[in-house]
């Protein structure tokens, strides 16, 4: 089972994407948090590598999972998202890799519900994570977001996984 734990800011949407005139049409719609050219990479890699999403984003605090799903699909995702990461930043605000400790939590707890080893990636612009998932992880620029380069990494990551 392949999972991504994705983030949102920095990866789906940039600085370059909050700054042209295609984001600045969109108002007020949630839509405008979210660069088409991302979400098509990110359909790319979910379509290519039949990998399962987990948000890992902010985004999930204030959100159900079934209010993701729905905001995914209506922003052209045509993948899953199969699960959100819990919050502990209540629990542990000042824990180091905080974010890293809630995706091995995810792993831990949901593992026994797949037949076969969960392979995972994590994709994010910011590198707060465990030193043991450094390997399976894949830093985006917060300027420019997923773009090519980082896109193939991951295909041919998960396909040599």
């Amino acid at each position: 089972m392949n999972i991504l734990f994705l983030d949102i800011d920095g990866v789906l949407n940039s600085r370059q994407w909050h700054s042209s005139e295609n984001c600045k049409v969109l108002g007020t719609s949630v839509k405008r948090f979210f660069d088409p050219v991302c979400v098509e990479y990110l359909n790319r890699i979910v379509n290519e590598t039949e990998t399962k999403v987990v948000i890992s984003s902010s985004w999930r605090i204030l959100r159900s999972l079934q209010n993701l799903q729905d905001l995914f699909k209506s922003i052209g995702f045509t993948g899953k998202i199969f699960g959100k990461t819990e919050d502990l930043s209540i629990f542990e605000p000042d824990t180091p890799s905080l974010r890293g400790v809630e995706i091995q939590n995810w792993i831990k707890d949901n593992q026994k519900h797949f037949k076969t080893p969960i392979k995972y990636i994590i994709l994010d612009d910011e590198d707060d994570f465990l030193k043991e998932q450094k390997p399976f992880f894949f830093q985006t620029n917060p300027d420019t977001g997923l773009d090519t380069s980082i896109t193939e990494k991951i295909i041919s990551f998960l396909s040599n996984y």
